[in-house]
Protein backbone atom coordinates (compact mmCIF):
# COMPACT_ATOMS: atom_id res chain seq x y z
CA UNK A 1 0.00 0.00 0.00
CA UNK A 2 2.76 2.59 1.24
CA UNK A 3 4.70 1.47 -2.21
CA UNK A 4 1.55 2.20 -4.22
CA UNK A 5 0.94 5.61 -2.57
CA UNK A 6 4.58 6.73 -3.10
CA UNK A 7 4.36 5.76 -6.80
CA UNK A 8 1.16 7.85 -7.05
CA UNK A 9 3.71 11.05 -6.83
CA UNK A 10 4.32 12.36 -9.94
CA UNK A 11 8.08 13.16 -11.73
CA UNK A 12 7.23 16.27 -11.64
CA UNK A 13 6.75 16.59 -8.17
CA UNK A 14 9.25 19.28 -6.99
CA UNK A 15 12.47 18.55 -4.81
CA UNK A 16 11.24 19.06 -1.16
CA UNK A 17 8.46 16.80 -1.45
CA UNK A 18 10.82 13.98 -2.52
CA UNK A 19 12.83 14.99 -0.07
CA UNK A 20 10.39 14.20 2.68
CA UNK A 21 9.36 10.85 1.20
CA UNK A 22 12.68 9.83 1.78
CA UNK A 23 12.77 11.04 5.02
CA UNK A 24 9.49 9.33 6.29
CA UNK A 25 10.33 6.08 4.50
CA UNK A 26 14.00 5.91 6.08
CA UNK A 27 12.47 6.56 9.32
CA UNK A 28 9.92 3.71 8.64
CA UNK A 29 12.11 0.84 8.21
CA UNK A 30 10.24 -2.44 8.34
CA UNK A 31 7.00 -0.64 10.03
CA UNK A 32 3.85 0.01 9.28
CA UNK A 33 4.18 4.08 10.26
CA UNK A 34 7.02 5.31 11.75
CA UNK A 35 7.11 6.19 15.57
CA UNK A 36 5.90 9.83 16.79
CA UNK A 37 8.99 9.30 19.09
CA UNK A 38 11.28 9.68 15.45
CA UNK A 39 9.81 12.68 14.32
CA UNK A 40 12.48 15.87 14.92
CA UNK A 41 12.02 18.79 13.49
CA UNK A 42 15.50 19.88 13.50
CA UNK A 43 16.40 17.13 10.65
CA UNK A 44 14.56 19.63 8.05
CA UNK A 45 15.10 22.46 9.80
CA UNK A 46 15.82 24.26 6.01
CA UNK A 47 12.31 23.55 5.31
CA UNK A 48 10.61 24.09 8.75
CA UNK A 49 9.03 27.49 7.71
CA UNK A 50 6.38 25.31 5.33
CA UNK A 51 6.36 22.42 7.44
CA UNK A 52 3.78 21.37 10.04
CA UNK A 53 2.19 18.75 12.05
CA UNK A 54 -1.16 17.95 13.49
CA UNK A 55 -1.92 15.98 15.75
CA UNK A 56 -4.65 13.56 16.53
CA UNK A 57 -6.26 10.38 15.97
CA UNK A 58 -9.76 11.63 14.07
CA UNK A 59 -9.83 14.06 11.98
CA UNK A 60 -12.37 15.81 14.11
CA UNK A 61 -9.45 15.92 16.57
CA UNK A 62 -6.38 17.08 14.65
CA UNK A 63 -4.67 20.17 16.24
CA UNK A 64 -1.67 21.67 14.55
CA UNK A 65 0.79 21.12 17.20
CA UNK A 66 3.40 23.06 15.21
CA UNK A 67 3.33 25.40 11.96
CA UNK A 68 5.91 26.83 9.78
CA UNK A 69 6.18 30.85 9.23
CA UNK A 70 4.26 30.89 6.17
CA UNK A 71 1.31 29.10 7.78
CA UNK A 72 0.70 32.57 9.80
CA UNK A 73 1.19 34.28 6.88
CA UNK A 74 -1.26 33.09 4.75
CA UNK A 75 -3.82 32.41 6.98
CA UNK A 76 -3.22 36.07 8.74
CA UNK A 77 -3.02 34.66 12.12
CA UNK A 78 -1.01 32.08 14.28
CA UNK A 79 -2.34 28.27 13.42
CA UNK A 80 -0.54 26.53 16.40
CA UNK A 81 -3.20 24.91 18.67
CA UNK A 82 -5.81 25.59 16.38
CA UNK A 83 -8.01 22.89 15.39
CA UNK A 84 -7.74 21.83 11.41
CA UNK A 85 -11.27 21.45 11.42
CA UNK A 86 -11.12 25.57 12.59
CA UNK A 87 -8.65 26.54 9.46
CA UNK A 88 -10.19 24.34 6.70
CA UNK A 89 -13.93 24.51 6.64
CA UNK A 90 -14.42 20.69 5.62
CA UNK A 91 -18.29 21.80 4.79
CA UNK A 92 -17.10 23.49 1.58
CA UNK A 93 -13.57 22.02 1.21
CA UNK A 94 -14.50 18.11 1.38
CA UNK A 95 -11.35 17.70 -0.92
CA UNK A 96 -9.09 18.58 2.11
CA UNK A 97 -10.78 16.42 4.56
CA UNK A 98 -10.08 13.70 2.40
CA UNK A 99 -6.70 13.69 2.37
CA UNK A 100 -6.67 14.33 6.18
CA UNK A 101 -8.89 11.22 6.20
CA UNK A 102 -6.86 9.34 3.73
CA UNK A 103 -3.38 9.70 5.80
CA UNK A 104 -4.91 8.46 8.70
CA UNK A 105 -7.41 5.50 7.56
CA UNK A 106 -4.64 4.10 4.95
CA UNK A 107 -2.18 4.62 7.11
CA UNK A 108 0.01 6.15 3.85
CA UNK A 109 1.53 9.12 2.97
CA UNK A 110 -1.11 11.24 0.51
CA UNK A 111 0.00 13.81 -2.43
CA UNK A 112 -2.13 16.88 -4.16
CA UNK A 113 -1.95 20.03 -5.55
CA UNK A 114 -4.35 22.30 -4.39
CA UNK A 115 -5.77 25.63 -4.06
CA UNK A 116 -6.11 27.90 -0.77
CA UNK A 117 -6.78 31.77 -0.48
CA UNK A 118 -3.71 33.59 0.96
CA UNK A 119 -6.43 35.73 3.16
CA UNK A 120 -4.60 39.19 3.81
CA UNK A 121 -3.80 39.61 -0.06
CA UNK A 122 -7.49 37.70 -1.16
CA UNK A 123 -5.61 36.50 -3.85
CA UNK A 124 -4.94 32.47 -4.28
CA UNK A 125 -1.71 30.69 -4.68
CA UNK A 126 -1.43 26.88 -5.64
CA UNK A 127 -0.09 24.41 -3.25
CA UNK A 128 1.78 21.02 -3.54
CA UNK A 129 1.42 18.81 -0.46
CA UNK A 130 2.48 15.45 0.97
CA UNK A 131 0.83 14.39 3.80
CA UNK A 132 3.00 11.68 6.07
CA UNK A 133 1.79 9.78 8.80
CA UNK A 134 3.28 8.73 12.40
CA UNK A 135 1.86 6.37 14.64
CA UNK A 136 1.53 3.16 16.63
CA UNK A 137 -0.19 -0.21 16.08
CA UNK A 138 -3.30 1.96 17.19
CA UNK A 139 -2.94 3.81 13.83
CA UNK A 140 -1.90 7.09 13.07
CA UNK A 141 -1.36 9.51 15.62
CA UNK A 142 0.23 12.64 14.14
CA UNK A 143 0.55 13.37 9.98
CA UNK A 144 4.05 15.77 9.06
CA UNK A 145 3.28 17.62 6.32
CA UNK A 146 4.73 20.02 3.59
CA UNK A 147 3.40 22.30 1.32
CA UNK A 148 5.33 23.81 -1.35
CA UNK A 149 3.53 27.16 -2.82
CA UNK A 150 3.66 28.67 -6.59
CA UNK A 151 2.55 32.40 -7.59
CA UNK A 152 -0.09 32.47 -10.31
CA UNK A 153 2.78 32.21 -12.55
CA UNK A 154 4.23 29.02 -11.40
CA UNK A 155 7.16 30.15 -9.53
CA UNK A 156 8.01 28.85 -6.09
CA UNK A 157 6.73 31.48 -3.03
CA UNK A 158 7.87 31.01 0.15
CA UNK A 159 11.56 29.21 -0.32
Amino acid sequence: MVKIALEEIPDTACEEVRFFCDYWLGLKGDAQLPSCDVLDPLDFFTYLSRVFIVEGRTIEELQVRLAGTVYRELYGFEVTGKRVTELIPFDNRGDISLSYGRCMQERTPVYDVNRMTWRERGSEVQFERILLPFGDELGVERILGFAQFFDSDGKKIFT
